[in-house]
């Protein structure tokens, strides 16, 4: 069985949903600047964790494009 080397969208919709008033859905796409900010201040009081819900789809596609990108 292969490693999974591109992670599933949907995974990280899930995720971000769930635990992204502590910022775990920033972490996850290598931005600890952000997750850090949202981990100590819950999400900025809720309002980058609902940005995230809208957000973290596209920022998840951009991210495996460009990891595709440098493969070939």
């Amino acid at each position: 069985m292969l490693p999974e080397i591109f992670p599933a969208t949907a995974r990280r919709s899930s995720t971000s949903c769930r635990l992204g008033t502590l910022g775990i859905d920033r972490f996850m796409l290598g931005e600890t600047g952000i997750g850090i900010l949202k981990l100590l201040t819950l999400g900025v009081c809720g309002v980058l964790t609902i940005v995230d819900w809208f957000t973290v789809q596209k920022r998840t596609k951009e991210r495996n494009y460009n990891s595709l990108m440098l493969v070939l």
